[in-house]
């Protein structure tokens, strides 16, 4: 009786460890990048500033009309800066897009985009912060075909001192910014071979792959003690 209790302990134990590293795999590789959308974030319902912490992130917009939005991004470190760099841009001449180098839309903006400007007029905006406040107006015409996808990225610029990605280009980044399919490095060396990326595939997607393959092995048999005669089964693995 005490050995049946002492196996069965062992295997409610052994499943328990097999769900935590499948948790800590899904937490770990989690990717950081998020993808915002305008109409998710700028609800017409809400006036008020928002605010996001993050260590990349991807913002798009298309269509949207009469919009006044107000978002804020942090760094997670005061050592860092934001990147933004435009992957698209087209604007109404009636939209702007106004850009603060700071955690408020006070004073001096840094840029204001409109319609005589595309992401190649643009090129890449770095902070002197580590805050980078958006003020996004549209109206109500004007308006087909018109929006923006725009890349943040939070770097430090002391690649001796990086203890996350080192980009080519010298930018130190988050880890998990590499191989999500989004060039945050701006030379697209977080999507290369330099990232160690297995051509298209990205590291999400590798994971999700090792976990289904994980679970449909090594489950089975974790659930086969609880469905079969426990000395069978020892007896079989463990003659």
């Amino acid at each position: 009786m005490t050995s049946t209790f002492a196996l069965w302990t062992a295997a409610v134990f052994y499943r328990c460890g097999v769900m935590m590293v499948v948790i800590w795999f899904y937490v770990v590789l989690a990717d950081k990048s998020n993808n915002y959308h305008i109409d998710n974030l700028c609800d017409r319902k809400r006036s008020q500033q928002l605010y996001k912490k993050i260590d990349g992130a991807v913002l798009t917009s298309d269509n949207k009309e009469n919009v006044n939005c107000l978002i804020t991004f942090q760094t997670d470190s005061v050592l860092q800066k934001f990147m933004l760099r435009f992957e698209d841009l087209k604007l109404g001449c009636n939209d702007h897009l106004f850009i603060y180098d700071g955690a408020h839309a006070y004073g001096s903006y840094k840029v204001d985009l409109s319609c005589h400007k595309n992401e190649h007029h643009v090129g890449t905006i770095y902070t002197r912060t580590n805050f980078v406040t958006l003020k996004y107006v549209t109206y109500g015409w004007d308006h087909t075909g018109n929006g923006f996808k725009l890349v943040l990225t939070a770097f430090k610029d002391t690649p001796l001192e990086c203890r996350g990605f080192r980009c080519q280009n010298n930018l130190c980044i988050h880890n998990d910014l590499t191989c999500d399919q989004v060039n945050h490095c701006g030379d697209n060396s977080d999507e290369s071979s330099h990232a160690f990326c297995l051509g298209e595939s990205s590291k999400t997607h590798l994971t999700a792959s090792l976990l289904s393959s994980a679970a449909t092995v090594v489950l089975p048999i974790v659930d086969a003690i609880f469905s079969l005669d426990i000395y069978t089964f020892f007896l079989f693995f463990f003659p």
